[in-house]
């Protein structure tokens, strides 16, 4: 039975490390090129748009991997820089695709992102 339960733990968290560095080696250019083109699809961006957008991403991508690198991560660094993000991306977007880009992000926060839900504390 512990020799069972040892091996459940293992594997779980062997494949909790494994999806924690599947994507650590995305380059914050890749980053910032994926995001502008989702948004793309889902918002219709235009061509001055994604121009903007892309370099807004690429900023924050590059201010994320620096704190990850610099092992400095701090929660309210993170969030003060998603919500200087989405500030300036609803600037760039007509009052359309805000309201898009709103559901985009409640529906986001709502599933927790890619990661699935989040644990209730």
């Amino acid at each position: 039975m512990k020799k069972t339960m040892l091996a459940m733990l293992m594997a779980l968290f062997s494949i909790t490390a494994f999806a924690q560095r599947q994507d650590s080696d995305v380059t914050p250019e890749k980053r910032a090129e994926n995001q502008t083109k989702q948004m793309t699809e889902k918002l219709n961006l235009s061509e001055d748009q994604q121009k903007q957008i892309y370099n807004l991403s690429l900023a924050r991508a590059q201010k994320v991997k620096e704190l990850r690198e610099a092992q400095t991560i701090d929660r309210e660094q993170m969030r003060a820089s998603m919500e200087t993000f989405n500030n300036e991306v609803a600037k760039l977007l007509t009052v359309e695709q805000q309201e898009k880009y709103k559901t985009m992000l409640e529906d986001r926060r709502g599933n927790g992102g890619s990661r699935g839900p989040r644990r209730e504390n």
